[in-house]
Formats: C-alpha cells, structure tokens, sequence
C-alpha cells in the first residue's frame, strides 16, 4: 500500500502499472459523459493530476491522428500519427494554455492554477480533435476543422469563467485573439491546398497529356 498521500503529486515514472491503469480507465470512462454534455463539463474540470490529463490528451491526439491517417488512406499518417499526433497535440495544449497563463498574469494581473488551466485547454480541444478525423473528407475547403475551432473557442470562454471566475469580456476577448489567429492558420492550409490542387489540374490537361502521348511516341521509333 502507498505512503502517500492522496493529494501528493506523482510523475508518471513513480506511478506503479496499477495506477497508470487506473488514470487510463478515468480519462477514457469520462470521455462519454463529456460529449454527451460539453459545455456543463466544461463549468467544473476534474481534478486530475499531470500523469492524468496528460495521459488523456496522448490517447487522444495519438487517436485522433491514427484514424485521421485511416479516413484519409495515409498509411505514412497512420503510423506517424502514433508518435507525432500525441508530440504535436501535447505541444499545441502546453502553447495555449501558456498563452492564457501569461495574458491573464499580465494584462488581468491574475495568477492561475497552470495545471487546472492545461486540464480545461485540453477538454476544449476535444471536439476539435475528434473532427480531425473526418476532416480528410472535406478538403481542400475544410469546414469540419473551422466547426472544431469554433466550438473549442466557446468551450474554453465556458472553461475560463467557470473555474476561475474571470471576467467574461476580457475571457471573449483572449479566446477571440487566439481563435482568430488559428483561424489565419487555417486560411492559410486552405490557400495553400486550392492552389496545390489547381497546379495539379494545369499538369494533366488533355494537352500536356497528348503533348506525353507523342514523345513516347518519338521515343520508341
């Protein structure tokens, strides 16, 4: 039996395999009860220490991204999304959660609770991270991923003012600062992937096609 106490911080490397089994099954059995009710979950977060909520975004950016890999038929994805869906879903998280941190100790002059705050980035990135999935379906207009930025930005506002009692229009517009610049991001992708798709349709035009035709054509006399 453990000496510690139950309120104790533990790293995931002092953790016995009971115990990280135990996390898992939490953060996976509390999945069902969030998407069933988001934004009601999103007003109290769990208490979960870092081996927890950590484990919890693992599962889920490195299965959002397997699938993703599935959807789009990317056997490259499926097997890097093992390993880069979870480094880049942790990194992301870390990134937004650091950036409410310092806005609010500078500019709301309000320290926060760093892991209570990771814990609400991550649930609020949940939808987000499950439409991923489907978002290959979409492109190169992605809608889905927009919908996912969406929804995240009302959940984290819900997050922020719930659990540490900020003012709702500064929360509006923090969230809104961060939303915009993911949606620039976004746009970008968008841009980026039209134009990609249009060079490829200027390459195979019934022209350059013929313009093929009759080179192999000269090649093989």
């Amino acid at each position: 039996m453990s000496n510690i106490p139950p309120q104790t911080p533990r790293w995931a490397f002092n953790l016995s395999a009971e115990d990280l089994k135990a996390r898992l099954k939490e953060v996976i059995f509390f999945l069902p009860s969030f998407l069933k009710h988001p934004f009601e979950s999103m007003k109290s977060v769990p208490s979960w220490d870092w081996p927890a909520v950590i484990m919890l975004e693992v599962v889920l950016a490195g299965g959002s991204s397997v699938l993703g890999g599935i959807v789009s038929r990317n056997f490259l994805s499926v097997i890097g999304g093992v390993i880069i869906g979870p480094v880049r879903g942790l990194a992301v998280t870390f990134i937004l959660a650091g950036f409410f941190y310092y806005t609010c100790l500078f500019w709301l002059k309000t320290e926060l609770e760093f892991r209570k705050l990771f814990i609400v980035a991550v649930m609020a990135l949940i939808p987000s991270e499950i439409l991923e999935i489907i978002s290959p379906l979409a492109r190169p207009v992605n809608f889905i991923s927009l919908l996912g930025i969406v929804i995240s930005a009302g959940l984290l506002v819900t997050g922020l003012v719930e659990n540490f009692l900020l003012d709702k229009k500064k929360v509006f517009q923090m969230v809104g600062a961060a939303s915009g610049f993911v949606i620039l991001i976004w746009f970008y992708g968008i841009i980026m992937d039209i134009t990609s798709n249009h060079i490829k349709v200027q390459d195979y035009t019934p022209a350059s096609l013929d313009q093929i035709h009759k080179e192999l054509e000269h090649g093989s006399q």
